[in-house]
């Protein structure tokens, strides 16, 4: 990725990875400036088609961020977890692609787990 703010990418998914044992990438799109807060919120109480229409970035860029993301919990052995994205106040599924492509929707809705780190996180709640 080329983009500047990719340079922000990775220790984003690690900042994400130390505060809560998990990155998500509409997350990581908000920590690295590719999505802003008011956006992401329109996004999740449903008044809005799908997440790509609320991005700063083209698709093949926001599309880099998700093989990215995808490419980086691979090499560190970080555990996939579909999540299941409803709206605010539903149970209304939220769209991530304007093409609503399966394969997309799904490296969108996945969150990528450190379990040590996760279960550490967990016990200092306690």
């Amino acid at each position: 990725m080329a983009d500047k703010r990719a340079e922000k990418l990775i220790p984003e998914i690690e900042r994400q990875l130390e505060e809560r044992g998990y990155v998500a990438v509409p997350d990581v799109l908000l920590g690295i400036g590719m999505l802003d807060e008011r956006k992401y919120g329109e996004w999740k109480r449903g008044e809005v088609r799908c997440l790509e229409d609320q991005c700063s970035a083209d698709l093949p860029r926001l599309h880099s961020v998700l093989r990215a993301v995808k490419t980086y919990a691979e090499e560190n052995r970080l555990k996939p977890s579909l999540f299941r994205y409803e709206t605010e106040k539903g149970r209304i599924m939220l769209r991530f692609t304007k093409s609503n492509d399966p394969v997309l929707e799904r490296l969108y809705s996945t969150h990528y787990m450190d379990p040590w780190k996760a279960q550490e996180i967990r016990r200092g709640r306690r």
